[in-house]
């Protein structure tokens, strides 16, 4: 197993459990302690657990947030679906802009055979997927890289973003309730998601179960700014019934 998709597993166990300690994790993955030491001070550094004498506990909170590295093996199957299906929202020879999300990510294998496309996007990962898979023009916004989310944020990026005009924005975001909207974890992407919105004739957010009936740090936008919306399952009746009051068109 490798070390990433351990950690995944910790986080798991103490997302359910809110503790773990180095004994348990050493008998269940088979493996001395000090590997899992070093994988508690990896996680322990990204601000996702703090350590204890002989273990860890998870830490909880608005503004805490999992990594890219991370989130990208996060409901995977989930965020393919939902890829695929707002990949076929995308005409030939549109403007896109594309967030730094993993879900977001998802879309580019499927952007395969669209023709004359023009992307921008502030994430890095999805910057070099599009450059590997896709012939197409990308426009990467620049700034400073965030590690923990693979993303540019900063004035560099604002400003790239406030030039640009486009037809869809595909974008995801940490939490999604029907009494505050949408919210992330951090204050600049919170902040250029919104430039994006406002730059952009139609936005699609894409977001999985998961995220439904949550709240995060900071506030992105109601939904009366959002024209489509891509899950993997069929939301409760309240939340079906709140899309048609606000004229979202829902997929999943």
């Amino acid at each position: 197993m490798f070390s990433i998709e351990r950690q995944q597993q910790i986080m798991n166990l103490l997302k359910s459990k809110k503790s773990v300690t180095v004994a348990e994790l050493s008998q269940k993955f088979y493996i001395g302690e000090a590997t899992i030491r070093r994988d508690m001070e990896k996680l322990e550094k990204m601000g996702l657990i703090k350590r204890t004498y002989g273990g860890a506990v998870l830490l909880e909170g608005l503004d805490s947030e999992i990594p890219f590295v991370v989130r990208e093996t996060e409901q995977k199957d989930a965020k393919d679906a939902i890829g695929r299906i707002a990949a076929g929202l995308v005409q030939d020879g549109e403007i896109i802009v594309m967030d730094s999300s993993s879900t977001t990510l998802m879309m580019v294998p499927y952007l395969k055979g669209k023709n004359r496309l023009t992307i921008i996007t502030n994430g890095a990962k999805i910057a070099v997927e599009l450059g590997e898979q896709l012939h197409t023009k990308v426009y990467c916004t620049g700034g400073m890289l965030r590690e923990n989310s693979l993303s540019y944020i900063g004035e560099l990026a604002r400003k790239c973003i406030d030039n640009f005009f486009a037809d869809k924005l595909f974008f995801s975001c940490r939490a999604i309730s029907a009494e505050k909207g949408l919210s992330d974890s951090n204050e600049e992407e919170a902040e250029l998601r919104k430039l994006m919105i406002r730059n952009c004739k139609k936005t699609v957010l894409m977001c999985d179960h998961t995220k439904f009936d949550q709240v995060s740090f900071c506030k992105i936008c109601d939904f009366d700014r959002i024209d489509h919306i891509i899950t993997d399952r069929k939301p409760s009746q309240q939340w079906i019934e709140l899309f048609k009051e606000r004229n979202v068109e829902l997929a999943y």
